[in-house]
Parts: C-alpha cells; structure tokens; sequence
C-alpha cells in the first residue's frame, strides 16, 4: 500500500513525498484494494500516515501497535481480551485506543464526502436526478412553459430539523474535520493566490497541524447537551451550510428553466424553507420547558438578522458605483432623502459617498438591521425594550429596500449585478429565511394534553358529576370539546394555577401567541401532536388554543393561528387515519378552524415509531398504503393535505435516500408539498459541507418535481396490494414473534446489545427512555435507541428482520408468485425501494460481529437461541432478496457502497472486540469506576462505532 501510495503522490509532483516515505500510518489501510476509487484511495493513505504520524508524537508507539494487534487477530475473543493483552486494564489506554479509530472514521467519511463532491463535479451537465434533469424530463413529457409554472407554483419543500438524540459530534470536531475536507481540495488542486509563493507543503502540514488540534479535543462531552446547546448545534448548519445553498437551488431551477424553455420567462416562486423542532419539541423531554422555547426564538431571530447584516456590509463594499458615471432610479434617490431624515447618517460617511447612492442606500440598511438585532438581543438578556420606529420591523421592509437597489441596477445597465451575484442571493436568503430563520414547531404527546385537561375541566366545572376528563369515552370528549369550543367564554378563571405539568402544557400555548404577535407569524405556525389516537386528541390542542386566544370566535366566523397536525405512529394508528380524518374534517368546530387556515390540513406520519411496533416490511406498507387512503379522503373530501414524513436516519426509521421515497409515492398522491425530518448523523453528514448539501436537496428537489408532475406507477397499490397485506401480515408476525412475544427477548437484548450504556451517552437533552419507563422493557423504549443499539452491536435487524419470513411465505414452491415479486421489484418504485433498503441493512449487518455480542448472553442457552433465530432469518432474508432482485450477492448494483462497508468491517472489529469485553467487565467495577474512566471508554466505543458505520439509530 505505501508504496502505491507514494507512487501517486510523485505523479503530482509533491515535494513531500520523501518525507511521507519516512512516515508510519495508523492502520496502513488499502482502500483501492477493496474497490474505492483511486482518488479516495490516495486521500484515505495520506489521513492514515498523517494519523499514525500524530498519534506516533502524542501517545508513542505502543498505541498504534496496540490497534494493529487487534487489527491481526483472526479471531477476536472478547471474553479472554483483557487478560491477552495487560495493557487494556488500563481503562485510559482502553480510551485512547478507542479514541484513535473514531478519528479514523471520522477522517474517512470526511475522504468519502470529498469524494462524493468530486464525482458530482465531474458529471456536471449530465449528472442524474439533478434539477436539470428533472426539467429535461419535463420538456420530453410535452409540458409547455405554461404547464411547468403552474407546477412550481405548487411545489412547497420544507425539510424539518430535529433535536432527536443521535448526533455524536460537538461542533468543536466538525468545524475541524470540515477544514480537513477543504484542505485535502486544496492539496490536490492549484495553490491559492492568496498564500506564499511556496505552498505545495501547506495543505499537508495544515491537516497536520489540525489533526493534532482534534486529538487533543476531547469530543466527549462532560454533561448531556442543554436545550439552548441544542438550539446552538442546529443554527451551526444554517449559519455554515443551509442558508447558502439553499438561493443555489432557485438558481438553479432558474438556469435550468431558462436552458430548456428558452422562450418563456419564468417566476421562480420561494420554494425550499426549513423549520425546526430543536427548542419546540416536548415530547418526552421536559428539559424544553416554555421559557426554552422563548429563548430558542430569539436565538433565531438574531443569528438571522446577524447574517444578513454582515452580507450587507460585503455588498455594501462592492456596489460602489458612481454617480459620475452612471445614474439611479427616482425611486432610489427619494428612499436616500427619507433614509437620511430619519437614520442618523455619520457626516463624514455623507461626504465621502456623496457620488456612491447605492453605498449610502447600504448603510443605511445596515443601520435599520442593527437597530432590528439589537432589539432582540435585549430580549434575549431579559430587558423590556421598546422597538425603535426605524428599525426594521419585518423582513417586507428590508426586501423593498434591497428590491429597490435591485430595480435601480437593472434599469442602468448593470444587469448581471442585478440578477446574479450577493444581491438576488441575499434576496433570496430573506426570502426563504426571513426574520424567523426556521419556523419552529411545537411538539407535545396526546397524553400530556388530556391529563392537562383533567385539571382544567375540573376547575372550569364542565366536567359531569363524579368524573374525569380521563374517564370519557371518545364520544363523550368529542361532544364535551366540541361544545366548549363553541362558547366564547373563557374556561379558566383568572387565579387558576394547577400543577406543574398542567402550566408547562399551558403555558407553551401563551409562548406561541407572544411570538406571533411581538416576532413573527413565522415563528411558530404548527402544534404536533404525538400519538394521534382519536379525534378528541386534535380538538383538545384546539381547545388549548381557544383558551390561549390562538382560536378565536367572532362575529364573522372563526379565526385560528395555528395548523393542528396529528402525528399517527403506530401501524393500527397509520391504518385507520384515512377515516379518522374524514370523521374529523365534518366535525362543525374543526371544519370552521380549517376554513380559517386556507383549508388545508398537515398529517405527520411516523416511521420510527411503526417500524418498532411492526417491522420494517409491515411498516413500510403501512406507511404506502397510509398515503394511498389519504390522496382519496383528499378526493372525497376536497380538502388537501400536506404530509409530513418523519423519517429517521436509518432505514430502520424510514431512513436511506429521500428523493427515492418521494418517487416512490402512490401515483396521484402527491401534489407538490412535502415536509420531512432530518435527523441526527444525518443532519451533520448532509450538510457540514456546502457542496453536498447542494446534491441532498437537488436530488430532493428534482424528484419533487417529477413526482408532482404525475409520474408513478398508476393503480400500483391496487394491483399489488393484495400481495403487500399479506407480506405485511407475515412480516409483521415474525417480527412480533420474536421481539414482543418472546418473554425472553428483553433479557436477550439488554446483554447482547450496549442499550445500558446508551443511555449515558451526553449528546442530547432528551432521556432515552419515555418517563418511568428506564430498562422496564421494549414499550418504555423509544425508537432512536432501540435501533442504535442495533447498529452498534452489528445486527441491524430493525432494517430487515420479518422480511424473509414473510417472502419466502408467500413465494415458497410457487414460481408464479416469486414471478410477481420479480415484476413487483423491476416495475414498482414503492417496491425497489424497500427491498433495496432492506438489502443496504443486510450488508451493513455483520453476523460474527453481532456473535461477540450473542455469546455472552447468560444463559448461553437464551443467547444460542435467539442468536440462532436472527442468523436465520437474516440467511432467509438474504436468500430471498436474491432471488427476486436476479443477484448473485446483495448490493451487486450499487458495488461502491458495498466496497465501502467491506472496506471498513476489517477495521470495526476492533472497536466491536473492545466494547464487549468492557460490556464484560462493567458487572465487576464499582460505581465509583463505572462513573469515571472506564465509562468513558465505554461510551468512546459506541462513539467510534457510530462513525464508522455513519449511525447512531
């Protein structure tokens, strides 16, 4: 390997290709001998030497022999490791150990990143699921340009950021790793203007120097993250990534338009904006008390009025034209004599741009901004301010200022200024970003609400005699609900308190009315509600929000602030939606809240939480079916819905690629709006670099586009829906087999995966188990750890498991049904899909792995057992991808991305081998070792582990 290596360097004439020879890597790891491409090969060999370099100067030799000793065992054996190798009694050099191949990974997905830019790069003009193929395709169909408008100006993405506890990386280590990435650029490409005239060494010595920066941070952090830590985390991708990229995907849709339409001039709506859920979702997490909420509003509010003044200031530096030379709009020169009677100009700055309007134009926009921030900072630290009258008290405000310079440009003769460059990007920033950055939505479980309202109903006396809200059926609610939305009378008298619970449910309700009424409407304009079960569960929000004035009665009809959306997240639950919403919609008091909000309705559906209650194929047909029902309750009820996909990280949690599922929607369901989530390690994958977030949306927004131009399998659902509830019967049945009926499933679980040590891990506010429910079993789990724990002991199971028994049942020894299940897979998108996640988890997966695991679950017989059952289901599964997909071996079309896992399995095992001896060991530390070194070894493992398999649930 070294030697390919330092061949490729001197074919680039790097003048440190001698010093490299001298150089001992970590791992000497041979990516091109696993199939990688040549350029990510040469990027893995120099972070590997530069590693072993770093690691040689901090920690000596015996650390790097250490990790090639595992590396060399052929048969790992946990069980023994300790005693075969003293040093590993030492829980610290455990740590480092562990330490050193997270950075390994670390640097290796920041090589694949790198590389995925590169390809993209390379196929500019024909790359595939871009923008402008999306368009091309449209142009082929026979869409006119009249035809192609109407469909833009229906398309609304709204991707949704979330706090969900899978990100395992501090910002401190992705700013460092996202240097790496750019430095390697620069290393293989020409030396930038701006350094010394020798700089071929610089990139070299940079990654370096940052490597040692990064092992010298410690990435465990010491406490668990803070609900404004995480507000924070997720600012960091919109102030790095998000609201860059986000004007590069209009301006792309316009180029393309532009390309294939040439005659026609297009508007090119504000199609892609972003909320969040970090400092708005409560569910299960009481560390997001209102105050929080409050706090994460402003925190928006600033980091956006905060960029947009700095972009100011860069404009301001290059619109500098003359007077001398070109004139300005009328329009332009009475905004100036306004600006200048209201804003206290500096004199001097008036003379010295007394030819320069467009720069005086500027500074007076910076003043207004800068007055807009610092009201808001002033709110955050807690003060009463009052808003100045020329501030800027809405992002309207500063477009026509901004429009207003634009116009100015384009009238004389500065065109490209005009339409390309910082300004329409700026304008196309505030735009999709406003003052609000991302709306925040307002998350809260069903069961909160009701138990609220037992104490409300108590103290309003609707209640009937003897009873609790609780103790209604769902007829009762419906009608008693209904009726108090009806009267214009408060419920609660004014010196109501109740109890703490109650408030925090209350009071979040009063948050979003101030918000609204003192930021922006856009601050918060959607309640979730968890665990949509019944109609009462959405009326009770409503209620909350008739008590709140979010809902309000008057004498022209109802006036209601917020979109009600319930979340359905079991497989019963996604099932039955369809009626429930049709139920719900003739209901007289929510019919009038809808009219209220331009009659349309959000329905969030969950992934997650439906493949944990039935497995991955069950829920997945679940989910297809689910929006099927929902397109026709649209078609019955005239009444449109957006949907909400609340899709996780892995395939698990309806995870892998989104533009993918989009494709995959019922034909005729989908009319062009669509929010999902994006969650943990994922977040962090797509959008640390600039570049390949530009690729996640463009793939995103170019199969919006096909899917909303009608594109699908028509009836597919009705033709092969016959087939899918069966294999969703059959699927769902193995699944539950093993994971709820089994009695001796928990045991096995909880010693064959690290699920115990999980739930230590500092890199989320919100606890891994719902309240009361820690170690009680799989209910009181939720969804991200019970997958994580998955992953980290290799099995993967939540993106599999119950598929092959379920094929092969419905396939076994009749050639006509395994033939439909081929034509399934070669015709239907929704069918491609699944069984290709499904063969991705499969790969993943790596059995002897997952052994060291199985074989110390006590008793032996209970682990030989259950070990067994998943070998052979994952061997059926398998079997039966195959031989539907035409294969000889799993993932045989998508060879990189199996390389990819081959690749790294050799260097995982090792980190697998060390967390289960400590696993072993744990029962035998005392508390006061199991709090200190030694857990954090522990929790280093499950770090390393989730970077090498770029998931953490």
């Amino acid at each position: 390997m070294r030697a390919r290596g330092l061949s490729r360097i001197e074919k680039r004439k790097n003048p440190i290709a001698g010093l490299m020879s001298t150089m001992s890597a970590f791992l000497e790891l041979d990516a091109e001998g696993h199939g990688l491409s040549e350029a990510l090969g040469h990027d893995i060999y120099v972070l590997d030497l530069l590693l072993g370099k770093v690691l040689k100067s901090q920690e000596g030799e015996q650390l790097i022999d250490l990790a090639r000793r595992l590396m060399a065992s052929e048969e790992p054996s946990p069980g023994d490791l300790l005693a075969r190798i003293p040093e590993l009694n030492d829980p610290a050099t455990i740590r480092q150990l562990a330490r050193a191949f997270t950075v390994l990974f670390q640097l290796v997905n920041t090589a694949e990143q790198k590389e995925i830019v590169r390809v993209n790069r390379e196929r500019q003009g024909t790359r595939r699921e871009s923008i402008q193929d999306a368009v091309l395709h449209l142009k082929e169909r026979g869409l006119t340009a009249e035809q192609v408008q109407e469909l833009i100006n229906r398309i609304e993405i709204t991707p949704t950021l979330t706090a969900h506890p899978t990100e395992a990386k501090r910002k401190a280590v992705l700013d460092k790793l996202q240097s790496i990435a750019l430095l390697l650029a620069e290393h293989e490409g020409a030396p930038p203007l701006t350094g010394p005239l020798d700089t071929e060494w610089l990139p070299i010595q940079e990654i370096e120097r940052t490597l040692t920066e990064l092992w010298q941070t410690d990435e465990m952090r010491i406490r668990s993250l803070t609900v404004s830590e995480e507000v924070r985390n997720a600012m960091y991708f919109f102030e790095r990534t998000i609201m860059e990229v986000v004007p590069w995907l209009h301006a792309d849709l316009a180029a393309a338009l532009a390309a294939t339409y040439p005659e026609h001039e297009f508007d090119i709506p504000t199609f892609l904006t972003y909320r969040s859920w970090v400092g708005g979702d409560r569910d299960g997490n009481p560390n997001v008390t209102p105050e929080e909420t409050w706090s994460a509003l402003l925190e928006h509010r600033i980091l956006a009025l905060d960029i947009y003044l700095a972009r100011v200031g860069v404009l301001r530096r290059e619109l500098t034209q003359s007077t001398k030379l070109v004139s300005v709009s009328n329009e332009l020169d009475a905004s100036l004599t306004k600006d200048k009677s209201e804003l206290a100009f500096r004199q001097r700055d008036l003379q010295r741009y007394s030819q320069e309007p467009y720069v005086v134009k500027l500074l007076g926009v910076e003043d207004r901004l800068k007055q807009a921030l610092d009201h808001a900072q002033d709110l955050a630290a807690g003060l009463l301010p009052t808003p100045s009258e020329t501030a800027y008290a809405s992002p309207e405000q500063l477009l026509a200022d901004l429009r207003l310079v634009q116009q100015s440009l384009l009238d004389h003769r500065a065109p490209e200024v005009a339409k390309s460059g910082r300004l329409p990007h700026l304008i196309r920033q505030i735009e999709a970003f406003g003052f609000h950055l991302a709306t925040l939505d307002i998350r809260q479980h069903s069961d909160e609400h009701a138990k609220a309202l037992d104490e409300v109903l108590a103290a309003a006396g609707v209640l009937p005699s003897g009873r609790t809200y609780q103790d209604l059926d769902e007829d009762e609610k419906i009608e008693l609900l209904s009726r108090e939305l009806g009267n214009p009378r408060p419920l609660l008298p004014l010196d109501f308190h109740g109890s703490k619970a109650c408030r925090s449910v209350l009071d979040v309700f009063h948050v979003i009315r101030k918000a609204r009424r003192e930021l922006t409407p856009n601050s918060i304009k959607a309640y979730v509600i968890s665990m949509t079960h019944g109609i009462s569960d959405v009326l009770e929000v409503l209620l909350f929000c008739k008590e709140s004035g979010l809902f309000r009665i008057t004498e022209s009809g109802v006036e209601s602030d917020l979109d009600i959306v319930p979340l359905f997240e079991t497989i019963e639950d996604l099932h039955g939606c369809g009626d429930l919403m049709r139920k719900l919609f003739v209901n007289p008091r929510y019919r009038a809240h809808l009219v209220s909000r331009g009659n349309l309705q959000e329905i969030m559906l969950g992934y997650s939480d439906s493949s944990k209650d039935g497995g991955y194929l069950a829920a997945n047909w679940a989910l297809q079916s689910t929006l099927a029902d929902l397109a026709s309750t649209t078609k019955d009820t005239g009444i449109p819905i957006r949907l909400f996909h609340g899709r996780g990280g892995t395939v698990g949690r309806g995870g892998g690629r989104a533009n993918k599922a989009i494709l995959s929607q019922p034909a005729g369901s989908f009319c062009g709006r669509i929010r999902f989530t994006e969650q943990g390690e994922v977040v962090s994958f797509r959008y640390s670099l600039p570049p390949i977030a530009h690729r996640h949306l463009e793939q995103i927004v170019s199969a919006v586009i096909s899917a909303a131009s009608g594109t699908g399998v028509p009836n597919a659902e009705e033709q092969y829906g016959k087939v899918m509830e069966e294999l969703e019967v059959g699927s769902r049945a193995a699944y539950r087999s093993l994971v709820y009926d089994d009695p001796e499933f928990w045991a096995y679980y909880t010693q064959a995966t690290p699920i115990e040590h999980i739930s230590l891990l500092p890199i989320a506010s919100r606890p891994v188990y719902r309240p009361g429910n820690a170690l009680s079993g799989i209910d009181g789990l939720r969804a991200i750890p019970w997958n994580f724990a998955w992953v980290q002991c290799r099995t993967t199971l939540v993106g599999w498991y119950g598929m092959g028994s379920a094929l092969e049942q419905y396939a076994d020894g009749d050639p006509s049904r395994l033939e439909t299940l081929q034509t399934m897979y070669r015709n239907w998108p929704f069918f491609q899909t699944v069984v290709d996640n499904a063969q991705l988890e499969l790969t993943r997966a790596h059995l002897p792995t997952a052994h060291l695991y199985a074989a110390r679950v006590q008793p032996r017989s209970l682990g030989e057992r259950i070990e067994a059952t998943i070998q052979e289901e994952h061997a059926r599964t398998n079997r039966m991808i195959l031989k539907i997909t035409g294969q000889t071996r799993l993932m045989e079309k998508a060879r990189v991305v199996r390389n990819t896992v081959e690749f790294r399995n050799p260097a995982v095992m090792p980190l697998s081998t060390l967390q289960v001896a400590l696993m072993d060991r744990w029962p035998d530390l005392t508390e006061e070792e199991q709090s200190g070194v030694w857990r954090e070894a522990m929790l280093q493992t499950i770090a390393g582990i989730a970077a090498a398999m770029q998931s953490t649930g």
